[in-house]
């Protein structure tokens, strides 16, 4: 009794109604959920982004549907019908999850019924532990039962997933491999403190609530407005308010993306003084002969131009002689309309004469127009230069930014084919060109897409003699409809026709060599590259590649759960996270391909080269791109204003050469000495 009569006289917060208990004991369960690991490790920031956001869909999950259970209940039969109406609820879930249990290429309604009867399980379930507490007569013992219990949830289930022996799917690819060796299959190994996590999840989640705090005010006043003009009650205006509401947030959010687009536009397009001066080499777009702008080619495209091999470099790494290799892009901001880049591009294709080299490839770049320069540079050494480069841009966004940018690449891709093969057809059989096609990430989208409802006869339609795609989107229709209604558990074998669709890397090397020898078009994805696996569905649908434990392809997180919010965010923040890459180190994992992409390029699209001068294509590689990575890092702090602002910014640049050589220091001679000799390696 005096420990109730204490308690009773302790000043606590204020007490909780039903719907907030309920809706905060989801939230400590989707809390100690989104710990669960994932594709890839991430840092403590990335953590609390996703326990933040997790934590808000749990509370406004529940504080939404109990107050409607708990209505509907009530309406029916009072206190007790709303009991009554939750076990209702539970036990038909349980029925219903045994009825609708998880099958892979199931049907979007039975995936949808599932999600929507568990929910509500969990709705109803949370609400009947929070009757239970509001039938405690103290408050201060209500506020404490319901913060243990709360705490109990989230600790308990955090607790429960690290019984399973839980673990990223970097690491469950087995033996990798990398230039520097490592347990790791993944460029950085990043680690997550759980209470800094937890502090920046409460600060996300606090901001988020205080966002919808906002906007009910905003709702409330918007209520009196229309009140105040046309009579009645705020009250009978609030569905109009709310509408009003949040026109004005969607306007303010549009004008928000909007400056961020701007920004990301203009850095997308800002001139490297690494690459400033464009190169005197006529058989490249943007060259004093070419008659197009240097300042009109976008950062990524000044960047891919201005590296191009040159003959003497090739013939030193080959030992044969060569020819200076053609690249001609059309830049985002080289014409306004699809239309008028794709006669760029042709424009381009006609004044170098490319089509009457015996090598010509299509590079379809990533959202910011980027060419991955170890495809290329592998193409052009095992042509000895006498090949032809093609890219035409689409977005100066990052992919994740672009995605609504796939229809424009996919028209311009096409607009271009259509144009080759007009002057293909002109040309004399014998003398045309062996055509290929190179696409990564949301490249890889924009040129399957081209062939979407056209099977195995796609690429063929265009005259492709191979193809070679990575980290392929999951959203992609084409490569949907190639697999079809195939198992990930199992790896797949070549076909439809000669194109193969692996599951990871390793299902292509361990592939036999008479059916290696077959693939003319190969969709390569690394096993815990997020690339290939994330896409809306995984909002509310439980993938694939985490069915059951056992079944999963290779690559997937073990024993992790499919939770629906959670599993998606965590899958995006590995998709922030896949591609890092330490300049000159090439491995295998993520989003990086670099380790397995002139290998794949030279059986793939049947270049010939020697194992000895594929060796030093592969040494030569990797030292191009640490001389024009430290060249750009060094030249930019170079440029840096004030004395001691540039040799804190070349110190920097000092540490991460060092870093990226593995050596303890390195000297400004040292860098000066990699621009000179790594740029053009010979």
């Amino acid at each position: 009794m005096c420990g109730m009569s204490l308690l009773s006289r302790i000043r606590v917060p204020h007490d909780l109604d039903p719907s907030s208990r309920a809706g905060l004991m989801l939230a400590a369960v989707n809390v100690g959920m989104s710990y669960q690991p994932n594709l890839l490790t991430r840092k403590s920031v990335d953590q609390g982004i996703i326990t933040g956001v997790s934590g808000l869909a749990g509370y406004s999950w529940g504080v939404a549907a109990h107050s409607a259970l708990s209505s509907l209940g009530s309406r029916v039969g009072g206190k007790r019908g709303q009991v009554a109406g939750d076990a209702l609820v539970v036990l038909g879930a349980v029925a219903a999850n045994r009825l609708l249990a998880w099958r892979e290429h199931e049907p979007a309604w039975r995936s949808a019924a599932r999600l929507a009867s568990g929910a509500l399980a969990a709705a109803a379930a949370s609400g009947m532990a929070s009757r239970a507490i509001e039938e405690i007569p103290s408050t201060p013992v209500r506020v404490l039962t319901t913060t243990g219990t709360v705490a109990a949830l989230g600790g308990g289930v955090y607790g429960v997933t690290r019984l399973f022996g839980q673990q990223i799917g970097a690491l469950e690819l087995g033996p990798f491999r990398s230039d520097r060796g490592g347990d790791l299959a993944q460029d950085q190994d990043l680690t997550v403190n759980p209470l800094t996590a937890t502090g920046i999840g409460l600060a996300v989640t606090g901001t988020l609530l205080g966002l919808a705090a906002a906007e009910s005010r905003l709702t409330r006043l918007w209520s009196r407005g229309v009140a105040s003009l046309f009579g009645g009650e705020p009250e009978d205006h609030a569905t109009v308010a709310r509408g009003l509401s949040f026109v004005a947030t969607g306007v303010a959010g549009a004008m928000a993306l909007k400056l961020v687009d701007r920004q990301l536009n203009t850095a997308g397009e800002g001139m490297e003084p690494a690459h400033a001066v464009p190169p005197d080499i006529p058989e490249i777009t943007g060259s004093p002969v070419s008659g197009r702008a240097w300042a009109d080619q976008s950062r990524e495209g000044r960047r891919w131009l201005s590296m191009v091999l040159r003959p003497e470099g090739i013939s030193s790494i080959m030992g044969e002689p060569a020819m200076q290799p053609i690249r001609v892009y059309a830049s985002l901001s080289s014409a306004p309309t699809k239309e008028g880049r794709a006669q760029v591009l042709l424009d381009e294709i006609d004044r170098t004469k490319a089509l009457e080299r015996p090598y010509v490839a299509l590079w379809s770049p990533t959202g910011s127009g980027y060419v991955n320069y170890v495809a290329c540079e592998t193409f052009e050494y095992l042509t000895r230069g006498n090949c032809a480069s093609l890219a035409i841009q689409y977005s100066v966004l990052p992919s994740s930014l672009s995605l609504t940018d796939v229809k424009l690449g996919t028209d311009q891709t096409r607009m271009v084919f259509a144009g080759i093969a007009q002057r293909l057809a002109a040309m004399d059989p014998k003398d045309r060109p062996r055509v290929f096609l190179f696409g990564e990430s949301l490249g890889s989208q924009v040129s399957e897409e081209m062939f979407e409802g056209m099977g195995v006869f796609g690429p063929e339609s265009l005259g492709l003699e191979a193809a070679l795609w990575i980290g392929t989107p999951e959203a992609t229709k084409w490569r949907q409809q190639l697999w079809g209604d195939r198992t990930v558990s199992a790896p797949p074998a070549v076909g439809p026709g000669d194109i193969y669709l692996p599951r990871w890397v390793g299902d292509w090397t361990q592939l036999p060599p008479d059916e290696q020898a077959r693939v003319r078009y190969l969709l390569l994805q690394n096993g815990d590259d997020p690339i290939p696996k994330f896409w809306t569905p995984v909002l509310w649908k439980r993938p694939a590649w985490l069915g059951p434990w056992g079944k999963r392809p290779p690559g997937s997180p073990r024993h992790t759960v499919w939770w629906p919010v959670t599993t998606f965010f965590a899958t995006f923040i590995d998709m922030l996270n896949a591609l890092a890459p330490t300049p000159g180190v090439f491995v295998e994992g993520g989003h990086d391909y670099r380790l397995e992409l002139p290998e794949a390029l030279r059986g793939v699209w049947r270049l010939d080269a020697t194992d000895d001068q594929m060796t030093k294509v592969q040494k030569a590689l990797r030292q191009r791109e640490l001389g024009w990575e430290t060249k750009r890092r060094w030249m930019e702090a170079e440029e840096v204003v004030g004395p001691e602002a540039r040799a804190e910014k070349e110190r920097k640049v000092l540490d991460d050469v060092a870093t990226w050589t593995g050596q303890t220091s390195v000297t400004p001679a040292d860098v000066q000495n990699i621009i000179a000799t790594d740029c053009e390696p010979t």
